[in-house]
């Protein structure tokens, strides 16, 4: 596809604030915690930077909600690349064959939430197809909302993107750049403005230390604010409240909280792998675990079996750490998963293992 980004204006300065958030992908009660953290009123404004869509459970539920909040007037949005999915299928760029793929591929995703609300199959491609023009009746004013966001989004102050924009003008902007770039937050070029972005979570920039909050590259002007929210273990909804041309950023999380009841001291050295890192080249497989080579540390490793998938035809880990956090007794941990080797936590958006005694929280 070769055609233009749209691009919108909008003034934010005339709001309170404007909070900023980005690839919240079907968290419904997420973003609803979200609003309520941050006190959103109507004297604020809201810039959704992309992605409601997909991979968690309450896509559909999400849309109308921001659907809702967008009749009030305050309520700014820009597509992303998950965003499209009807733009993509009614408009011939994918074929009924690909959806019914995905479909049954992918199981958290907006289609067969709707096929599920109108009692309809997804197991043929007849039934997809079926679907596909129920769908177009039942769910108009759905796509017509989704399609009629812009690409890019440009503030007296900020430019808003998905993914990310070429150097030049914005009304000279490619759609599928703007939509689906990858690791635009170490591209060369330094925009004038500050470009905030989503798509690309801000923790697989981390080469050692997984920081799952917003990634500055203050050199280039590029602010990725992707939390890795419905995608990672240690997930968390980053946001930016804006000011003018002042910030803060917060962020929120509905992972169980501990208290740490012993010290620890970090780890020097850790080991630490992130999306595209983690490719792994399969050597050996005996059916419980693996012998994988990692071309990004140059070495051999073994992963049990459930700690590999498959994506585009390559064999992946899931992202990893060994590093474990500088704790005080006391001090308030959120979990993001109990394992063998000790407590998989974050503290202030910094992910990796405590190891000593703790108490889970009401």
């Amino acid at each position: 596809m070769d055609i233009k980004a749209t691009v919108a204006h909008a003034e934010l300065d005339r709001y309170r604030r404007a909070i900023v958030v980005s690839d919240l992908h079907g968290d419904n009660r997420g973003f609803s915690a979200m609003l309520r953290q941050t006190g959103f009123g109507e004297q604020d404004a809201l810039v959704i930077v992309g992605d409601i869509l997909e991979k968690g459970e309450e896509s559909l539920e999400l849309l109308r909600l921001v659907m809702r909040c967008a009749e009030k007037g305050n309520v700014y949005m820009t597509a992303g690349n998950n965003d499209t999915i009807f733009s993509e299928w009614y408009g011939g760029w994918v074929t009924d064959e690909e959806v019914l793929s995905y479909m049954k591929s992918h199981e958290n995703i907006t289609l067969r939430e709707m096929a599920r609300e109108l009692g309809m199959k997804w197991d043929t491609l007849d039934e997809v197809r079926a679907l596909k023009t129920a769908v177009r009746e039942r769910y108009a004013a759905e796509i017509a909302f989704l399609d009629s966001l812009p690409h890019i989004l440009e503030t007296e102050h900020f430019i808003f993107v998905h993914a990310g924009l070429k150097p030049g003008p914005l009304t000279e902007q490619d759609m599928e750049y703007c939509l689906t770039v990858k690791e635009f937050g170490v591209q060369p070029h330094r925009f004038e403005k500050p470009v905030i972005v989503g798509h690309w979570p801000a923790s697989n920039y981390c080469k050692t230390i997984v920081n799952v909050n917003p990634y500055f590259n203050r050199g280039t002007n590029v602010i990725s604010i992707d939390g890795g929210n419905s995608l990672k273990r240690w997930r968390q909804i980053n946001y930016l409240i804006l000011r003018g041309e002042t910030m803060e950023t917060g962020a929120y999380d509905d992972m169980p909280l501990l208290c740490a009841l012993e010290d620890q001291e970090a780890s020097e050295n850790p080991l630490t792998l992130e999306f595209p890192r983690t490719m792994v080249e399969v050597l050996r497989d005996d059916g419980a675990e693996s012998v994988c080579f990692v071309p990004a540390l140059g070495r051999e490793m073994t992963f049990a079996d459930g700690q590999l998938y498959s994506y585009k035809g390559k064999r992946y880990c899931f992202n990893m750490t060994d590093y474990r956090l500088p704790v005080r007794s006391g001090e308030i941990l959120s979990c993001c998963d109990v394992e063998p080797q000790g407590i998989l936590a974050k503290k202030d958006g910094i992910v990796g293992y405590y190891t000593g005694r703790y108490e889970f929280l009401e």
